[in-house]
């Protein structure tokens, strides 16, 4: 069994992460009992510059969960343009 998980974009960017790491969206941890944790690969309605701000995020969130007490946490920088987009599917994602 992989620790890891393929993450793929709708124009088939793919993205490698820590299973642990893509847990931290309820809606991919909940993915891990279908097809899809059979394979460890999940096909996602985004666009490769989407999705790679989120692996980005996740990523970020999963370093700085331990801090968010102190608060000492560095800014999380998105491309403005993108902004829209990011919030509806991190929606979507539940992160």
């Amino acid at each position: 069994m992989s620790n890891y998980v393929t993450l793929v974009s709708a124009d088939n960017h793919k993205f490698i992460i820590l299973k642990e790491v893509a847990s931290i969206s309820s809606m991919l941890r909940s993915t891990q009992g279908f097809e899809e944790g059979k394979t460890g690969k999940i096909n996602l309605d985004m666009d490769g510059d989407i999705l790679e701000c989120i692996v980005d995020y996740l990523y970020y969130h999963f370093k700085y969960k331990d801090e968010a007490v102190t608060g000492n946490i560095p800014e999380f920088n998105i491309p403005t343009h993108l902004a829209l987009e990011l919030l509806v599917k991190a929606d979507y994602l539940d992160i």
